[in-house]
């Protein structure tokens, strides 16, 4: 026997190889993680600080309208206190009303827009503005108030006193340090945000050659392990190759016992009952031909993607029958079978066909139909659940043999239980005095079958 050698990569071994591919490709990933970690937080960085900016351009432009809504409000009343006190127009006394009517009601709106971020200066100046806006609209009230009750000389030496001049001014003055307080603010976060902004892009540069530094690594890593599997393949192949041929092996052998067996079992049965040569050959010819089909089905030789259920266990079965074909068999109830319409799939046919055919073999080998008795049924049912179709089946043998207490399981019994794992479902037998009742359960949507 030729000695096959693996290929040896220069330097060192292939498994050391593969460990030091392995051992770089975790910390590679490991350095991956942290550069795409580092960019999310850049970025995070970047989107906190625009957000922050566009809600504080947001809250200082309302601010500042509220400011001068105030001030144009406290005006208003200014404006017609004086024009009614001056003329005694009562057209005069429509911007008072106005503005009396908003000037309160906006400084509340201010308390509101600063609610949260307003310092203690702030918050000192808006109390002092709603005092100021309350003293002037009492002093306004107060001279509109005595002109309407005749007395225009004691309004106008209230209004001579300037003390509504000064409430004015003094509220201008409040209005104009909020409004360049918050402008400052505002300068400020614009100020934050565009830092930011400079700062992240080349971090984003930085790690994003950092990415392709480490995907082009992670190419010459892989490049690297490629060769080191391959140095290994041919090895390995032959391995495989190896134990399929044994396992191969082993099967063909088992299946041709059993197909010799059957031969010997038709023969038999052929001639029960039977005194013209002519007639017994006819039917061992025919039970022959059925074999062969069986044995052709039971590899998956069929060109549909589908393939009914009572065909496939009636092709299989056909070489098994004591008298007849399938129906004539049916008709005396040696052989029954009896189900729901099912559709195979083609893929599920192959393990099938072993299961049933080992079944029948050894029914007719040691089983119900190894005696005239014994009855074979064949029971099937399709259910629908969540998960998909599922097919059950159910094998019982009645009135053979008195079944021996030990049993020793064979390739036979490995093999059915393989098939029913290639079918992706279970296999159960259960003895009883007369007879086997095996029950078979696999989905009827077989994506994929291990061969």
């Amino acid at each position: 026997m030729t000695t096959m050698t693996q290929p040896a990569v220069p330097g060192v071994g292939i498994a050391a190889v593969l460990r030091s591919v392995h051992i770089s490709s975790r910390v590679l990933v490991l350095a991956l993680c942290l550069i795409l970690a580092a960019i999310g937080a850049a970025l995070f960085q970047a989107v906190v600080a625009e957000q922050r900016a566009r809600h504080q351009v947001e809250t200082t432009t309302e601010i500042l309208f509220l400011l001068r809504e105030g001030l144009r409000a406290g005006v208003d009343v200014e404006t017609g206190q004086r024009g009614y006190l001056l003329t005694g127009d009562p057209e005069y006394l429509q911007p008072y009303e106005r503005g009396a009517a908003t000037w309160l009601a906006t400084i509340v709106k201010l308390r509101t827009a600063f609610e949260g971020t307003a310092t203690p200066g702030q918050r000192a100046r808006l109390d002092r503005l709603e005092a100021l806006a309350r003293t002037k609209l009492d002093e306004a009230s107060l001279t509109i108030d005595l002109v309407r009750d005749g007395q225009r000389a004691d309004a106008l030496a209230l209004v001579r006193s300037d003390e509504g001049k000064r409430i004015m001014d003094r509220t201008r003055t409040i209005v104009r340090r909020l409004e360049e307080a918050e402008n400052a603010t505002l300068r400020d976060t614009l100020a934050i945000a565009r830092l930011v902004e400079a700062r992240t892009l080349p971090i984003l540069c930085v790690l994003g050659g950092a990415i392709l530094a480490l995907v082009a690594l992670g190419f010459w890593l892989a490049q690297r392990a490629a060769r080191a599997e391959v140095a290994a393949l041919d090895a390995e192949e032959l391995r495989l190759a190896r134990a399929h041929s044994d396992l191969l092996a082993h099967e063909l052998n088992h299946r041709v016992k059993n197909l010799f067996a059957v031969i010997l079992s038709i023969v038999s049965l052929s001639g029960r009952g039977q005194s013209d040569v002519h007639t017994v050959i006819q039917n061992i010819r025919a039970r022959i031909h059925a074999l062969s089909a069986a044995h052709s089905i039971s590899q998956g030789k069929v060109d549909a993607k589908i393939v009914p259920l009572r065909d496939v266990l009636s092709t299989i079965l056909e070489p098994y029958l004591p008298e007849g074909g399938p129906d004539a068999a049916i008709a005396a109830q040696r052989l029954m079978l009896s189900g729901d319409v099912v559709d195979l799939p083609v893929t599920a046919v192959t393990p099938l066909g072993l299961i049933i055919h080992e079944l029948a073999t050894n029914a007719v080998k040691y089983g119900a139909l190894s005696t005239n008795q014994g009855r074979v049924t064949v029971l099937w049912t399709r259910s629908v659940d969540e998960s998909g179709a599922t097919l059950k089946l159910v094998w019982t043998e009645q009135d053979g043999p008195r079944v021996p207490s030990f049993r020793k399981d064979g390739f036979g019994s490995a093999m059915m239980a393989q098939a029913a794992v290639q079918l992706g479902g279970r296999l159960e037998r259960d003895w009883q005095s007369d007879g086997v009742r095996v029950t078979l359960e696999f989905p009827l949507q077989i994506e994929r079958l291990a061969i």
